[in-house]
């Protein structure tokens, strides 16, 4: 069993989100995110591997190329394998992220949006 601190694994960065891994096995991985207002990950996907976030606190903007939601804490998003996507932060805001698949390097995508 291994237990997880996801309020003291917070950090934040002014600079970019920032990823605290918790924990990593061959076919998953756990972290908390910590984003400020305003920061954006790049378009991208993970080809073999879904990409869940939870949200903690604070508001985003998830976007999978057809369409755009605002998240609030509570609320979670999954991003199957391949899918196109793209998370901006609109406030101070902090994920909890599960990556399942074998390989879950993203992807850089150039056409958008999402085919």
């Amino acid at each position: 069993m291994e237990i997880l601190d996801l309020q003291g694994s917070q950090q934040f960065s002014p600079e970019h989100h920032v990823y605290k891994t918790l924990s990593e096995t061959p076919y998953s991985s756990i972290s908390v995110v910590g984003w400020e207002p305003g920061q954006t990950s790049p378009i991208h996907c993970h080809p073999t591997a879904d990409e869940i976030y939870h949200v903690l606190e604070g508001e985003g903007l998830f976007n999978d190329g057809r369409r755009e939601v605002t998240l609030r804490p509570g609320n979670t998003v999954i991003f199957p394998a391949g899918e196109v996507h793209l998370v901006k932060a609109v406030t101070r805001m902090v994920l909890y992220r599960v990556q399942a698949g074998p390989d879950r390097h993203a992807q850089a995508v150039k056409d958008w949006p999402a085919r």
